[in-house]
């Protein structure tokens, strides 16, 4: 009995390093002041609307470019997304396997959905109401620099491919 109780105790302690070493802060998923709003996976349920467009930023926002001039969504990407610049200065935007799925300035499709709509107005829920949901949602407030008149919604990231 004394010697399972050793060897418990010697399996306890490499666990409780372990524990402790994965419970650090977590890591930025994008350059210092930028915002690149995330979120946890859910039940693997996503939604599927198609929306192509070129990765911006613009007031330290990760945006996509629409199809008309001067509109914008802010997309919400998943947890294991980061964004980092590249040796050109450009924003890439990597999925959880560190593949690139978006590119500053370049065109590129994604999977989801809207989550908040803010035109026409006056046909859908007014702006601050659609806001506020999000950021219960995400658990942060999402910048006004980053919701301009300019800004369509809020997408709800899905599928992505690599480049």
């Amino acid at each position: 009995m004394l010697s399972s109780m050793k060897h418990l105790r010697l399996l306890a302690l490499p666990l409780a390093l372990g524990l402790a070493a994965c419970a650090g802060d977590p890591v930025d998923p994008a350059p210092a002041g930028l915002f690149f709003p995330t979120k946890p996976y859910g039940d693997g349920s996503v939604a599927t609307a198609l929306s192509d467009g070129k990765l911006a930023v613009r007031d330290e926002c990760v945006l996509v470019s629409g199809p008309g001039a001067g509109e914008y969504s802010l997309p919400i990407w998943w947890d294991d997304f980061t964004a980092e610049r590249d040796d050109a200065g450009r924003l890439v935007v990597r999925d959880g396997d560190r593949a690139a799925v978006a590119i500053e300035g370049q065109p590129f499709a994604m999977g989801g959905g809207y989550v908040a709509e803010f035109q026409p107005e006056g046909l859908v829920e007014p702006r601050e109401m659609q806001v506020r949901r999000i950021e219960e949602g995400l658990g942060h407030s999402i910048p006004d620099r980053c919701l301009g008149a300019d800004v369509y919604g809020i997408w709800d990231v899905g599928e992505t491919s690599p480049l």
